[in-house]
């Protein structure tokens, strides 16, 4: 279980890094649990090179409060703060209806219903199965 600061720390951290404006959208990442959506641990995560560094690091992780840091989850989930700044130009708001193409395994999908609520709608297509 992650507890309920580690995904707010985590909203927080992608606010910060993405300059993310809408409070609706934060509150998504902070209440969405990511590791529903990255398959069983442990996971590979992926994290921006360090300052003065070119490459990036990889890490095993099976703790899943790992995985509310912005990393990318190695062949299924990308870095949050590279996808919210997208989320947040679209202006989701409560009712709005959304087409979400090649929403892989549904994660950021998952933010988008969080933010339309019930009211709104998500309809997400992924061509590949797995």
């Amino acid at each position: 279980m992650v507890p309920p600061e580690t995904r707010r720390r985590y909203a927080d951290e992608i606010r910060a890094t993405a300059k993310i404006g809408s409070e609706a959208l934060l509150n998504a990442f902070s209440t969405v649990p990511r590791e529903d959506f990255v398959g069983p641990g442990p996971w590979k995560v992926v994290s921006r090179p360090a300052p003065g560094r070119t490459q990036p690091h990889i890490t095993d992780v099976s703790d899943p409060c790992e995985l509310y840091r912005d990393v990318a989850v190695f062949l299924t989930n990308e870095n949050p703060s590279t996808l919210a700044p997208w989320l947040d130009a679209l202006d989701l708001a409560e009712g709005k209806s959304v087409f979400h193409l090649g929403c892989g395994t549904g994660y950021y999908t998952a933010i988008i219903a969080e933010v339309v609520g019930p009211r709104g709608q998500v309809t997400a297509v992924e061509i590949v199965p797995a």
